[in-house]
């Protein structure tokens, strides 16, 4: 449907404007070509006629009437001679012929087969050149007739008529309206085999588009057209191919955090449910008596308490998570020394290392530390990364706190010697409620919301946060963060 509307209003338009081409070259070709025929045979005649009134005595009986016959012929026309009253004196050629008509005194003004008047006598006698165009009554045909004066000894003696058919030129200019009625027909014939080929070449893009938008409508944004020009029809395809590039991705944007969401409920659910459960189940015990000592129902009661603590960091975690994502929580950036609030950290987890029978050492190369950042972010950050790495590593091991300086940032980077994570895990570390460690997250008291946590604070402060590790070699996580 598309590509017929397209070759028909082609074709109209190029018909159209064929047809036009052709009213207004004929019309003006025409009327120039008939004036450039008429004034050309006017001249002509012209020329002719003062050439035979210089003749010798041609008003007279001893005129050449033999050259007479050879001009009428020549001029396929009518030649007359007057005498100073305008009677006729010699009359050859087409429509009738008469010599010696003196005595008959048939004159050619106010002669029912002549157009002329008293005063183109005069005026012709004056010495003018007088024309007509038009029908003589005892002739067929219009002709075009030149009236010139004969002089004989200075003084006007009669007049030469020389008329010559218009039949000719009518011809002459029908034949051209048939030449251009015949290029009309041949162009009117090329508009439509243009229009057909034009049309395939603009219809065959926009049906493409066409096609491209319906799948779009149907939510298919995959499909492409191909763009092979420069035009306008050419930057709509690229436009559309554009459109259905952006679409294509926030549709897959709005899946992906859809089933982020979904899965975000249903870690939530799994993550509250767990301690929930084993809360309920102390408190049964506890109310059925089944601690028969009070050393017994203490331990319930801690167990119990544990997993309140474990439950207030997660749903605290939960909220901060949000907060952080939604742009909620407004950094407080100031220049801090990062290597102190370092070093006041790690010293928070000496204790924890010793307890767990881990070497921990600080490394601060010299250097200039200071950074633009919110202070309680940056070390909750520092908190988690040492915390992963404290209880990551067994007994024996080793953990390392490194800050390095740059040109533009400053890194701090956290080395332990536990298991390791695999090169498929390392991307998902990142994510919400991810553990790699199952059994360890639980007595570890891990809520898998940490490094989710601790990638948005750093990225908000304009920093990069990443982890290199190889299974059974430990980890490096690191991060860093722009210098003032």
């Amino acid at each position: 449907m598309l590509r017929k509307s397209v070759v028909l209003k082609l074709w109209l338009l190029m018909v159209a404007l064929v047809l036009l081409i052709l009213y207004f070259t004929g019309v003006l070709q025409t009327a120039k070509l008939k004036q450039l025929y008429y004034d050309q045979q006017l001249e002509l005649l012209t020329s002719e006629a003062k050439h035979l009134s210089s003749s010798e005595d041609i008003t007279g009986q001893s005129a050449d009437i033999h050259l007479l016959y050879t001009l009428a012929g020549a001029l396929r026309g009518n030649i007359m001679i007057t005498d100073r009253q305008g009677n006729i004196v010699h009359c050859i050629g087409m429509g009738m012929e008469m010599q010696n008509v003196t005595g008959a005194k048939i004159n050619v003004v106010g002669h029912h087969d002549l157009p002329w008047s008293k005063s183109d006598l005069q005026s012709i006698m004056q010495g003018k050149t007088v024309s007509y165009r038009g029908a003589y009554h005892f002739l067929d045909t219009d002709v075009l007739t030149v009236a010139v004066p004969i002089y004989k000894e200075g003084q006007s003696a009669g007049t030469v008529m020389l008329s010559s058919p218009l039949a000719p030129i009518e011809g002459r200019i029908n034949a051209l309206q048939k030449i251009t009625l015949s290029a009309g027909l041949i162009g009117i014939a090329l508009a439509t085999i243009l229009s057909l080929l034009l049309s395939r070449t603009l219809s065959r893009p926009l049906l493409k588009m066409y096609q491209s938008a319906r799948s779009m409508a149907k939510g298919d944004y995959s499909r492409r057209v191909e763009v092979k020009s420069q035009d306008e029809i050419g930057l709509l395809a690229h436009s559309l191919n554009t459109l259905a590039a952006e679409l294509q991705e926030k549709i897959t944007a709005l899946e992906r955090l859809d089933q982020t969401r979904r899965e975000f409920v249903a870690n939530v659910s799994h993550e509250l449910r767990t301690p929930l459960s084993i809360i309920q189940g102390y408190t049964e015990a506890l109310m059925d008596g089944m601690a028969a000592t009070e050393a017994e129902r203490n331990k319930y009661l801690a167990e119990a308490h544990e997993e309140i603590l474990r439950l207030r960091r997660l749903v605290t975690e939960i909220l901060d998570l949000r907060k952080i994502e939604a742009g909620g929580v407004e950094l407080k950036r100031q220049p801090i020394p990062l290597d102190h609030l370092a070093r006041q950290v790690y010293g928070q987890f000496q204790a924890l290392a010793k307890d767990k029978e881990v070497t921990a050492s600080l490394d601060v190369v010299p250097g200039s530390y200071t950074v633009e950042a919110d202070a309680d972010r940056i070390r909750q950050v520092l908190i988690n990364l040492l915390d992963n790495a404290v209880r990551a590593t067994p007994a024996g091991g080793r953990v390392k706190v490194e800050l390095l300086e740059y040109k533009d940032t400053v890194q701090v980077s956290v080395t332990d010697t536990g298991s390791g994570i695999s090169a498929e895990e390392q991307p998902l570390i990142w994510e919400r409620f991810y553990k790699v460690d199952k059994s360890r997250a639980r007595t570890g008291g891990g809520t898998g919301l940490g490094l989710a946590i601790a990638r948005q604070i750093i990225e908000a402060h304009g920093g990069t946060i990443g982890v290199s590790s190889k299974p059974g070699q430990g980890s490096t996580f690191y991060f860093a963060i722009p210098k003032c």
